[in-house]
């Protein structure tokens, strides 16, 4: 795999930025929701410690916007960002066709394409992970998986 090629992203200003956004929704739902402070009995409400953390995080992500503009972006490469994107990609996976078929296809274009592994040696390790997870977790311990947008719309859920 050729992870030579680099890409270069501002991600001391994101980062902060996704903070502050975190901040501002735990904000918003805390005041909106649930209050800071009851007046009639003079005590805080269950958004009290939820609304100070979101307040002092917003804080936090503003400094640390600022400090962050004196900063270069940082360089990554390309190759380390397939663990994150196949791990996106497998939630989407489990979300649109289910846990077990998501981890199927996961698993073989991981094993095939990343790991560059043969045609045997991919379906000897899926039908390993088949062999693994259908009676153990499904049969034996009865674990229902999430089976999808797809497998809701086929049983009619």
């Amino acid at each position: 795999m050729n992870g030579k090629k680099t890409v270069k992203l501002p991600t001391q200003q994101i980062l902060p930025i996704i903070g502050f956004i975190v901040g501002l929704v735990f904000f918003m739902i805390g005041m909106g929701d649930f209050g800071f402070w009851n007046h009639d009995t003079h005590t805080p409400t269950e958004g009290f410690f939820p609304i100070i953390i979101a307040v002092g995080l917003m804080i936090f992500s503003v400094m640390a916007f600022l400090q962050s503009l004196k900063k270069k972006g940082e360089e990554y490469k390309a190759l380390n960002w397939y663990v994150p994107l196949g791990f996106v990609g497998l939630i989407v996976g489990v979300f649109v066709i289910g846990t077990v078929p998501a981890v199927i296809v996961f698993e073989i274009l991981w094993c095939r394409f990343y790991e560059k592994m043969s045609w045997k040696t991919t379906i000897i390790a899926t039908i390993f992970c088949l062999i693994i997870v259908i009676p153990i977790f499904t049969m034996w311990l009865q674990i229902d998986f999430p089976i999808g947008i797809i497998g809701n719309l086929i049983m009619g859920y």
